[in-house]
């Protein structure tokens, strides 16, 4: 199907650090895993794009995975009229949208996350899903979905070859919790920021940064600020130390803009 689409770029949203099945294949094809699905987008001009699935598929999931039904255009509207830094780094992420993602697979990819480069964490990914999860084709594409917590665990030996080091036993740990229900990644949806944060902490392996990047990428708590060596120079350089207070209610995209705009340029 085809379709216009304002404030969206794959280019942009494949490279901005929340999402690690996002690839481009070329400058304008790129491709998508997200759980069992696969989704090829084709830039046709510079708003219209072609998806490989059909109008249902498409409304009924990828709709609210890119967060179409919002206006990012409305994020310009709260800048500071002073605020040369963040007004650059919006016209640098033009096209920038916060995913909303599986929470078990961002759970399970942010955890491997750490102090990992992001080429490192893909490859670990992509090596339990060949490991565990389930063979599908698109077109002549071979592709592994993102495997369950009961796929994880029963094969829990396979994953010894996919470069997880210390976090393996944490992996291991929070299938084998989320099977026996003692984590609920579905209840904690409906509780507040400071609580689903501290539920995600709880888990082992997770601390505030990752809890902060699930909180924002899979539960889309747009206010929650994720904070990596990026932002904290960001945060440090630009704004004394904190989050301006026009920012707070939007501050989980707005530091997706800042380090997008930070990690390419470099300048801190």
């Amino acid at each position: 199907m085809k379709i216009k689409i304002d404030s969206f770029n794959p280019y942009v949203i494949a490279n901005s650090g929340q999402c690690f099945r996002m690839n481009m294949v070329d400058e304008k094809v790129c491709h998508l895993i997200a759980k069992d699905k696969f989704l090829e987008i084709k830039r046709i001009s510079n708003d219209e794009y072609e998806f490989s699935c059909d109008k249902k598929t498409f409304d009924s999931f990828f709709y609210e995975y890119f967060d179409l039904n919002n206006d990012y255009k409305k994020y310009k509207r709260v800048l500071k009229k002073d605020d040369i830094f963040l007004k650059n780094c919006i016209l640098y992420s033009k096209g920038l949208r916060i995913l909303k993602q599986d929470k078990f697979e961002t759970l399970i990819s942010f955890i491997i996350s750490q102090r990992k480069s992001i080429p490192a964490i893909k490859t670990s990914i992509e090596r339990i899903c060949e490991s565990c999860g389930e063979k599908k084709k698109y077109k002549n594409i071979t592709y592994y979905t993102f495997p369950s917590p009961f796929e994880i665990y029963k094969n829990k030996e396979k994953l010894k070859s996919c470069g997880l080091g210390y976090r393996l036993p944490y992996i291991v740990e929070v299938c084998k919790n989320i099977i026996d229900k003692r984590v609920d990644l579905e209840k904690i949806d409906k509780m507040t920021n400071e609580e689903l944060l501290s539920e995600l902490m709880k888990i082992k392996g997770v601390g505030i940064k990752v809890a902060s990047c699930v909180a924002l990428f899979a539960y889309r708590r747009i206010d929650i600020c994720p904070i990596d060596v990026w932002i904290s120079r960001v945060l440090n350089s630009k704004y004394n130390g904190e989050m301006p207070r026009e920012y707070k209610k939007y501050a989980g995209i707005i530091q997706q803009y800042w380090f997008y705009y930070a990690k390419d340029h470099k300048v801190f």
